[in-house]
């Protein structure tokens, strides 16, 4: 009896101990959370080198591919010089939509 009684007093210390350490544990996964859901933000736009990564091409072939579709770029550079370009999202998925090939 004594071994039961010694037992039990410790999963109460070792329950105490967890309970103690839930506001530092809960904290920790809020954290994580807000990492998760900042990293899973919806994007409106992407770049010219995320769609190359997207579509396995290369930068050049994006170029040409978006030109033969019409797709309008942002460019935030002024006019003649290098500059980061965007392009919509819902203009990469409709081109993705048309090139899906029925199985």
């Amino acid at each position: 009896m004594d071994m039961q009684a010694l037992n039990w007093e410790d999963m109460f210390d070792k329950f105490l101990v967890y309970l103690a350490a839930l506001p530092a544990r809960a904290a920790e996964m809020q954290s994580g959370a807000v990492k998760a859901e900042s990293a899973s933000a919806r994007k409106d736009f992407l770049t010219i080198p995320e769609i190359a990564a997207r579509w396995r091409i290369a930068r050049p072939t994006v170029y040409s591919r978006l030109k033969d579709a019409g797709v309008r770029v942002l460019d935030f550079a002024p006019k003649g010089r290098r500059g980061r370009k965007i392009v919509p999202l819902g203009a990469i998925l409709e081109i993705e939509r048309q090139q899906l090939k029925r199985l």
